[in-house]
């Protein structure tokens, strides 16, 4: 029974390592999640524009606000 119980601690310990070793520092955290909130905006913003016929549709443009990795 102590074998079973100290095996999943350790087995608990182990998986949530890694999730403790993402960010140093929690500005860092926060300053990661707003720049990926910045490139939604930015690519949200193209398409949307597009909808609202504010911008001529460009089926080109579209595509590429959809992929984030794409060049500009």
């Amino acid at each position: 029974m102590k074998t079973t119980i100290l095996f999943a601690a350790a087995l608990g310990s182990l998986l949530a390592l890694p999730a403790a070793a993402q960010f140093q520092k929690p500005e860092d955290a926060v300053k990661y999640r707003k720049a990926g909130f910045t490139v939604m905006g930015t690519h949200f913003a193209r398409i949307g524009a597009m909808a609202q016929g504010r911008v001529p549709f460009d089926g080109a443009a579209a595509a590429a606000s959809n992929d984030p990795f794409a060049a500009p």
